[in-house]
């Protein structure tokens, strides 16, 4: 309402502005308007300011707009906006140049957020972290979930299943095995009927930390497979669904989707690919009516993050290694005193994974659905900044970001 409120009152100053502009051309000078003028100019700009600060103020009290860039900037150009354009450009053209601006911000803004109705969603890896949160905040807004858990019987699926309401449906789901993906669908298309899937959320993901030249074949395919492969796979079995419902893909992948940092060479590689995945089925899906959305978290603290995990995934790297002449290249203490700084350094990242479930409920349920939500501490300023950077400056950045030690080094090195 308030975003056609905007329009309208625009269309209704152009004879006002234009009458006015009338005026102004038979003055030499700005300066010479008289005082009736300045006060029928200082009408115009108030008017264009209540309204623009009612649509932002209705934002925020529906939860669509929270402090950040987009926010600041609105709150700059209604601040500021006002008194430059009055007494740097004057007259009508200052009108014209500050309502401009109010629309072009506030066509930046999140969109309103369609009703919840009877839509129905999928979300992947809903054992623990993201995507367990992820079901409990689409269950407590009404919609129908159904939350593939690589284990149902896993402590992440048992508590949805005593605490989300019947509208959760748990299901068993290995994005890497083509038997549980045909189950999966299977099972969705029984049950939405000719309403289809309104949302698939692919979140099922691993994580190793480990250089590229200590990773073996069987992690990298692992990780490229889980990330990758089976986020492809799953979609494309649901792509019938999700049309027919002209509904929304979420993937969700990572700021190390565009940024690439020392460690994390398998896990980026694979989110890399989901962007460009992404990327190419928005373009695809565009005629049919689909929404495509990227997510792009920074670090959290999740159950990847805690000490059992990462031990896990440690001696996962070492035993998998085929090479002993990488192991004695980099050693069992280089391997173990990155894990030990990871699990030191582990408890900066926030557990509050609000962003992120807020950005899946958006790419969802807005209107107007962003192609890409960085969410996160720094996520939307990292991700613009490092493209701008030439090379040696955005591998700094990534080396004073990243969480690989810096005061350790590989056996072969420390031998020399």
């Amino acid at each position: 309402m308030c975003s056609v409120g905007l329009y309208i009152l625009f269309l209704k100053m152009l004879p006002l502005l234009s009458a006015a502009m009338s005026f102004e051309n038979q003055s030499e000078h700005y300066e010479n308007l008289d005082e009736d003028d300045v006060i029928f100019y200082s009408v115009l700009y108030s008017v264009v300011t209540v309204i623009f600060a009612m649509a932002v103020l209705s934002k925020f009290l529906t939860n669509e707009l929270r402090m950040g860039f987009r926010s600041v900037l609105s709150l700059l150009v209604l601040f500021l906006g006002e008194p430059l354009c009055q007494f740097l450009i004057k007259g009508p053209g200052g009108v014209l140049t500050f309502a401009g601006c109010c629309l072009l911000i506030y066509s930046i803004l999140p969109a309103s957020h369609l009703s919840v109705g009877n839509k129905a969603v999928l979300v992947t890896g809903c054992d623990s972290g993201i995507g367990h949160a992820v079901v409990r905040k689409l269950d407590s807004i009404g919609m129908r979930v159904y939350a593939a858990c690589l284990d149902t019987n896993s402590p992440g699926a048992i508590s949805l299943h005593n605490n989300c309401s019947e509208n959760v449906h748990i299901l068993q789901l290995d994005v890497t095995n083509k038997k549980d993906i045909e189950n999966v669908v299977s099972f969705i298309t029984d049950t939405v009927g000719s309403e289809g899937l309104w949302g698939l959320v692919n979140n099922a993901g691993v994580w190793y930390f480990s250089e590229l030249e200590m990773t073996s074949d069987s992690l990298l395919r692992k990780v490229l497979e889980t990330n990758v492969l089976g986020a492809i796979s799953l979609t494309r079995a649901l792509l019938p669904q999700i049309r027919q419902a002209k509904g929304r893909v979420i993937n969700v992948s990572s700021l190390l989707g565009r940024i690439t940092m020392e460690g994390n060479g398998a896990y980026a590689i694979s989110k890399h690919a989901l962007v460009a995945f992404s990327n190419t089925l928005r373009q695809e899906m565009k005629k049919w009516g689909v929404k495509v959305s990227i997510i792009e978290p920074t670090g959290f603290h999740t159950d990847n993050m805690k000490e059992y995990n990462i031990t896990r995934r440690r001696e996962e790297i070492w035993s998998t290694l085929e090479s002993e002449e990488i192991k004695e290249t980099y050693g069992r203490h280089y391997l173990d005193s990155i894990y030990n700084s990871i699990i030191k350094g582990s408890s900066r990242y926030p557990s509050d994974l609000t962003p992120v479930t807020r950005a899946i409920r958006s790419g969802l349920l807005s209107k107007r659905p962003r192609e890409r939500y960085p969410c996160g501490s720094g996520a939307e300023f990292l991700l613009t900044l490092y493209p701008l950077l030439p090379v040696w400056m955005a591998d700094s950045l990534s080396a004073s970001i990243g969480i690989m030690p810096r005061d350790i080094c590989p056996a072969a090195l420390e031998q020399q």
